[in-house]
């Protein structure tokens, strides 16, 4: 079964943007998240100042093997990002409208 993190950030640097994460994510967060592992992962605008991680492994096995690897990429990615980690939660997919 699928497993599914969801982390919550909030941008805290006075000169990043949403676009300055989107442009970190699409060219080093989303391959180290798939070299990982991940099968997808998602860059979703939350409101304001704060956006959402949302990626998707084949199975929590998969994702605990690499979780000193994710936690690495989450410290980096707040010091790029200029944003404060707000949560983390993760937990198996129970339904999906994909096939």
């Amino acid at each position: 079964m699928s497993f599914v993190s969801i982390t919550t950030w909030r941008i805290t640097g006075e000169t990043e943007t949403l676009q300055h994460v989107k442009g970190l994510m699409e060219r080093k967060y989303f391959p180290g998240l798939l070299a990982l592992g991940a099968q997808h992962s998602m860059l979703v605008d939350a409101e304001l100042d704060r956006f959402a991680i949302v990626t998707v492994y084949p199975s929590r096995q998969v994702r605990d093997d690499a979780i000193a690897h994710i936690s690495a990429l989450r410290t980096e990615g707040a010091e790029e990002f200029g944003a404060e980690l707000m949560d983390a939660y993760g937990g198996e997919m129970l339904a999906t409208s994909a096939p």
